[in-house]
């Protein structure tokens, strides 16, 4: 009797040991390995994206960032927003200025939630130039303008699967520009280059403020 009462006791033990392995098991085999699998995962679940995720998650959150009056800028002290980074050279020209009126028509565009959001154009390893100062300052009031080193973020996004390119030593680089969707814990999430659209933007944005703390 007390053989068969211990036999009897251990069978919950073993169910849920049991349980366990099958969801262990089901998360390797449901995990997307692949871009194509991950997107094909996501419509299944309801949520669709338009830019490109980062990956391995990457936190600017100790990104060494100076201001204009050459003060720290410490993403820690600021005010929790999500942001978009811009990153360029200290001459703005041609595919840089379109990212910037690309960005800007988007902030002005979430609406109420264009307060949760903020604007951030890098400079990499040297100082604004007077032209793009002016430019700035007549077309992008609201634009925050830090200043990193040439090799800062570049380093930071180097083994992701969205890489900083272009030649931020020389003045106008020709390589493709991508801007950084930063999260409001600093984890720069996704990415995005002149091929998406303000909509596609607005769409991303607003999906992921609708289900983020205030």
């Amino acid at each position: 009797m007390t053989e068969q009462v211990a036999k009897n006791s251990r069978w919950p033990i073993w169910l849920m040991i049991a349980i366990l392995s099958g969801v262990i098991v089901a998360g390797f085999l449901i995990f997307p390995d692949t871009k194509e699998q991950r997107n094909s995962l996501l419509s299944r679940l309801g949520t669709t994206n338009h830019g490109e995720f980062v990956l391995p998650p990457t936190s600017m959150v100790d990104l060494a960032l100076t201001d204009g009056n050459n003060n720290p800028w410490l993403l820690a002290n600021q005010k929790i927003k999500w942001r978009m980074i811009i990153a360029g050279s200290g001459e703005c020209v041609d595919q840089c200025q379109e990212m910037l009126y690309l960005t800007r028509q988007v902030h002005i565009s979430l609406g109420k939630y264009s307060r949760r959001f903020e604007r951030l154009y890098l400079v990499q390893g040297e100082s604004l130039g007077e032209e793009t100062a002016k430019y700035i300052k007549l077309n992008h009031p609201f634009l925050k303008v830090l200043h990193g080193s040439n090799e800062g973020l570049k380093e930071l996004l180097e083994n992701t699967n969205a890489p900083l390119t272009g030649d931020f030593s020389s003045k106008a680089g020709t390589n493709v520009m991508r801007m950084y969707l930063v999260d409001q814990q600093g984890f720069i999430m996704m990415s995005y280059t002149m091929a998406n659209d303000g909509q596609e933007l607005i769409e991303d944005i607003e999906h992921l403020m609708k289900y983020s703390p205030q």
